[in-house]
């Protein structure tokens, strides 16, 4: 009598690599919003590579390549048709974008431990001997991970499409929202902040709600905090200008300059490209003087600029060579934020979860 032994199904290996465990049980819990952040990713693919291709030709029909706003070249006068027919789309699509960490915080990251909390399913895994701190790692890990990638994709796409027309779109230039938060890497950055901001919001409250309303607000005012913060991440560059008309306090007009803050590229080395940080009016002792001490350019403001001894004007401004270190400076600051949040949330899953 011979016998066949019956091979365990557990012990049975399949080609590839599978999810298993903790790992699989969070992909489970969450592949909806996975593959639906999949599907629209897909989608906006489709819809940027279109969008680009008619782009580059009408750039190329219109010989509108390294073209600038108001340049004197005649080949550029297509400048402003070229903004009428493409600035409202990659515009209104980039404050969508905009939004897609606040929905990743929201509709994600508030859920993510503050619904099993609340209904008492984390109890499976603890009853599987899992610990807190393995348990806290896979719940952030997994979703972090995909969150990391899909923005990844989102943020490369819509680069792509913006470069070439970087200098063309005023009101869209680098330093601008959008493009900067949707461009580069800050984006991921900044989804992956959210996502784990919201999940330490839900495991601190329990209560999947409150932790998605709490976030939110969280997340507003984050987003108002860094673009105050941003100018600040990198040094600026200054430029002085020290020619103004004869008649300057009889007609105080210098160079055409109604405010330093209007004509900022009206002084030497700038450009439309440059993001102005401050500005004002420089004296004859070399020192900085603010340019609404004086109000506006009438009679009375001339008379005082004369009385502070103003000889000049001055710019702090960031060049678009500053793009790049300041992405990274502003990603670096979000990485910062993110491992003290997810510290917080390993501390707390083992302390008070």
């Amino acid at each position: 009598m011979t016998a066949t032994q019956a091979v365990p199904a557990a012990g049975i290996r399949r080609g590839g690599p599978h999810l298993s465990g903790l790992a699989w049980l969070t992909w489970r819990q969450h592949r909806s919003a996975f593959w639906t952040g999949l599907l629209l990713l897909a989608a906006f693919a489709a819809f940027v590579i279109t969008q680009r291709s008619d782009m580059v030709a009408y750039i190329e029909a219109h010989h509108l390549a390294g073209c600038v706003y108001q340049s004197p070249e005649s080949r550029c006068e297509g400048v402003n048709a070229f903004r009428g027919h493409f600035y409202n789309l990659m515009h209104y699509t980039g404050l969508l974008i905009s939004f897609v960490p606040l929905v990743i915080g929201v509709f994600l990251g508030g859920p993510l431990l503050s619904r099993e909390l609340e209904n008492g399913t984390y109890a499976l895994s603890r009853s599987q001997s899992v610990s807190r701190t393995r348990w806290i790692a896979f719940k952030l890990g997994v979703p972090a991970l995909v969150t990391l990638i899909g923005t990844g994709l989102l943020s490369a796409l819509y680069t792509w499409w913006w470069r070439p027309a970087d200098t063309l779109l005023t009101g869209m230039y680098w330093y601008q929202s959008p493009p900067f938060t949707n461009v580069g890497v800050v984006p991921a950055a900044l989804s992956v902040l959210a996502l784990v901001t919201g999940a330490a919001i839900g495991m601190v409250l329990r209560r999947t709600v409150a932790a998605m309303a709490i976030t939110c607000t969280v997340s507003v005012v984050g987003w108002v905090g860094l673009n105050l913060l941003r100018p600040h991440l990198w040094p600026a560059r200054e430029a002085t200008a020290h020619q103004f008309t004869a008649d300057f306090y009889g007609s105080p007009t210098p160079l055409g300059l109604y405010t330093p803050h209007a004509w900022p590229m009206d002084l030497p080395n700038k450009s439309y490209s440059s993001w102005n940080v401050d500005s004002g009016y420089l004296t004859s002792s070399g020192d900085h003087f603010t340019s609404g001490a004086c109000g506006d350019f009438t009679e009375a403001s001339a008379d005082c600029l004369k009385a502070h001894d103003v000889v000049g004007v001055w710019a702090q401004y960031h060049p678009a060579s500053h793009f790049w270190p300041m992405q990274w400076a502003t990603t670096a600051v979000l990485l910062a934020a993110t491992t003290a949040v997810t510290a917080f949330s390993i501390w707390w899953a083992r302390r008070r979860a």
